[in-house]
């Protein structure tokens, strides 16, 4: 499969309010004949839409919904509130989570502290729900739910078309646009370029035990795109299989978003699909 992704792009080679610069996009003639039920491709120097498909309908991002969650992390971090090196509490709530064998997670004990650094990697790689809720909890004071509180204001400071319930994705109540998606992650990456020393992880050591990554476009994993160093996949029965991703080949750099596809399998050629087009536009 990632040789037939790499030869289909040599082949078609041959706070501030996130606003995309205007641009001509892809040929309006073409389709890729995705099986998700929202896409988009963007450049990332741009927030030029380079492709899409069904981008501004509002869909259950799951796990997608953690990239927020760190934006706060990071924003909170750069404002001087959190470090790398902050001690997280748990909450008996947060801790019960991280058991629930329903639920992507790394185990967390409320007796103990956690630093945010081992948090992020946790939420990156592993996709671990209790972290979401712990740093949530956290930075709130209060519950999972008054972070949300917190989510929704950053999205409208940002102007994207979301909502957000929880920290984790974990409830069908959050929703975004495929766009909305492809440019909270365009505004991270400009904003803390950092983060993607954190989304590239293939593995992440937390507490003793290894765990490998969620995303399967990373290298070395089981859908390994050229180029790709990140950024969150996502699932659940609402959403179906989602993923953002990114990847970069010379200067240039796509942001790609599928949402609800069918499968594993096709949520990956969908996003590797998206890539190769945006790629093939931008190096044309």
């Amino acid at each position: 499969m990632k040789g037939l992704w790499i030869l289909l792009l040599v082949l078609a080679s041959c706070g501030k309010q996130i606003t995309p610069e205007p641009g001509p996009g892809g040929d309006p003639g073409v389709s890729l004949n995705l099986n998700c039920q929202g896409a988009i491709v963007i450049d990332a120097a741009s927030g030029t839409e380079l492709y899409s498909e069904s981008p501004d309908y509002i869909l259950v991002p799951a796990s997608m919904t953690k990239v927020m969650t760190l934006y706060i992390v990071f924003d909170h971090i750069e404002k001087g509130y959190l470090s790398l090196q902050s001690q997280i509490p748990v909450s008996h709530y947060a801790a019960s989570r991280s058991i629930n064998p329903g639920e992507s997670n790394v185990p967390l004990n409320e007796s103990l502290t956690y630093s945010v650094d081992e948090m992020i990697k946790a939420l990156c790689v592993v996709s671990a729900n209790a972290c979401a809720v712990a740093l949530g909890e956290y930075i709130s004071g209060g519950t999972e739910q008054d972070f949300a509180v917190i989510m929704n204001r950053y999205a409208d400071s940002l102007g994207l078309n979301a909502h957000y319930t929880d920290a984790s994705g974990l409830s069908s109540g959050n929703g975004i646009t495929p766009r909305s998606m492809a440019l909270l992650t365009r505004e991270f990456i400009i904003r803390f370029p950092e983060i993607l020393n954190f989304t590239s992880l293939t593995s992440t050591n937390f507490r003793g035990t290894t765990y490998g990554a969620t995303n399967g476009l990373l290298p070395g994993r089981s859908y390994a795109y050229n180029g790709c160093d990140g950024f969150k996949t996502g699932y659940t029965s609402a959403a179906g299989l989602c993923i953002t991703a990114t990847a970069k080949l010379a200067d240039k750099r796509v942001i790609a978003v599928v949402m609800k596809a069918p499968s594993s399998l096709l949520r990956y050629y969908d996003a590797a699909r998206l890539m190769d087009y945006g790629f093939s536009v931008l190096m044309n």
